[in-house]
């Protein structure tokens, strides 16, 4: 329970909320001293280790610490820190703290990278776009004191001969995200079919088949590829929702699925719109980095460490790549 943060105060009072021996002494709760954990902050501040102490330092403390970490880039909010990694690198908890439920535990968002997007041979068959990366968030989740491998997943391949490629897991200790299906081919892929992955690639066109959208191990499957050969490739599933199927007898591809929300105020795993043919409209990217479908033109890869899916093409483009992923970690330092 913390001390008051005005009125009354006593020796009695510190004792009781850090502990300490008789006859009390001030000179006892030096933070950093044993009784005091390091960085206590209250009313007036940090409460010093050393030099002149008072009273008055331990107005509004309390006997909680926290965790104390690098890695990442940091950034500080209120009570809170926050560790964003878009490359491998390492997370290192030199300490972990107690007396709080947010002591030891932190709040992560592990994003993998994004499926490429397919591109077609033959005629004017569309592939499928690239699902988004998967795409995992929670918290409550209790570190130690120990270095933590970060591994960040790049995008899959976009193609310009057939098939696209998957996109890479991104980890965090025990937490895998699956990178995102690849959107599947007309000439390459059996029947068209999407990949499946963290969020699952769209099918291609073909000629009297749609290939199926791959399905989503943590987000959502693509769409649909159309039935005809001139027709539209299926969007990419996203960590929100679906890929959307191809237009029926139509070359409009597939929008693609919306990427789901995160803690620290970015949206992810968006997946690639579908490409089309003269006279249609490509599909757009969902939100949350997917990449738009072209028309005789590159199409859009997936944005930079969202895990966004990218987009497909015809005949006569290319597919786009899908967007790396994102680990980021966030957790209480004081109180």
């Amino acid at each position: 329970m913390a001390l008051p943060s005005s009125g009354p105060l006593t020796l009695a009072n510190i004792q009781t909320e850090f502990g300490g021996s008789n006859p009390i002494g001030i000179n006892e709760y030096y933070a950093g001293g044993g009784l005091v954990p390091a960085g206590t902050t209250g009313t007036f501040g940090v409460v010093p280790s050393s030099g002149q102490i008072s009273i008055q330092n331990f107005y509004g403390t309390s006997n909680v610490s926290f965790i104390v970490a690098t890695g990442g880039s940091v950034s500080t909010a209120g009570n809170y820190k926050t560790h964003t990694f878009t490359g491998n690198d390492t997370f290192s908890v030199s300490s972990v703290g107690s007396g709080s439920a947010e002591s030891n535990t932190v709040q992560y968002l592990v994003v993998a990278g994004g499926g490429g997007g397919a591109f077609s041979q033959g005629g004017a068959y569309n592939g499928g776009a690239g699902g988004g990366g998967g795409f995992r968030s929670a918290s409550g989740f209790v570190v130690s004191a120990t270095n933590y491998g970060i591994t960040v997943g790049g995008g899959g391949a976009g193609n310009q001969t057939g098939s696209a490629g998957n996109g890479s897991n991104s980890v965090f200790s025990s937490i895998t995200s699956d990178g995102g299906g690849q959107g599947g081919a007309s000439n390459g892929d059996p029947a068209g079919i999407g990949r499946n992955g963290g969020c699952g690639g769209g099918g291609a066109a073909g000629g009297g088949y749609g290939g199926s959208g791959g399905s989503g191990s943590q987000g959502n499957p693509g769409g649909t590829g159309g039935a005809g050969g001139a027709n539209g490739g299926g969007g990419g599933g996203g960590a929100g929702s679906s890929g959307s199927p191809a237009g029926t007898n139509s070359s409009v591809g597939g929008n693609g699925g919306s990427g789901a929300g995160a803690f620290n105020g970015g949206t992810y795993s968006g997946g690639g719109g579908g490409g089309c043919n003269n006279g249609g409209t490509a599909g757009s990217g969902g939100s949350g980095g997917g990449g738009n479908g072209a028309l005789n033109a590159p199409a859009g890869s997936g944005g930079g460490n969202t895990g966004g899916g990218g987009g497909s093409g015809n005949s006569g483009g290319v597919g786009g790549s899908g967007g790396s992923g994102i680990v980021v970690i966030r957790y209480r330092f004081q109180a």
